[in-house]
């Protein structure tokens, strides 16, 4: 689905439910939803920056679109040439969580 990498479609019911209507939810389901999303994230990233010395990951939502901070020592290298890298895992982070074009932002 997403050219080389594997990244298992989006089969959770926690993360379809945080996606579809965050406003509607009880408040437990939203926590036990956002630590999914985080779980998840967190993994992705784990694997994708292991060489960048991936540090951690930051999720800040306001109520136009979920910030993604991310935190590793090798900075340049996750930004990559004239920032293309952090373009792709913008990509791939709005793909595997169904996030709305400009919905999701990464630093």
């Amino acid at each position: 689905r997403h050219g080389k990498h594997f990244y298992p479609t989006n089969n959770n019911p926690y993360i379809s439910i945080m996606m579809a209507s965050r406003s509607k939810m009880s408040t437990k389901r939203k926590f036990v939803a956002d630590g999914v999303f985080y779980a998840e994230l967190n993994e992705l990233l784990t694997r994708e920056l292991a060489e960048d010395g991936y540090a951690g990951v930051e999720v800040r939502t306001t109520p136009h679109r979920t910030e993604i901070i991310i935190r590793a020592t090798k900075t340049q290298n996750v930004l990559g040439e004239k920032g293309q890298r952090i373009r792709e895992l913008t990509s791939v982070v709005q793909k595997r969580f169904d996030f709305a074009d400009g919905a999701v932002e990464l630093y």
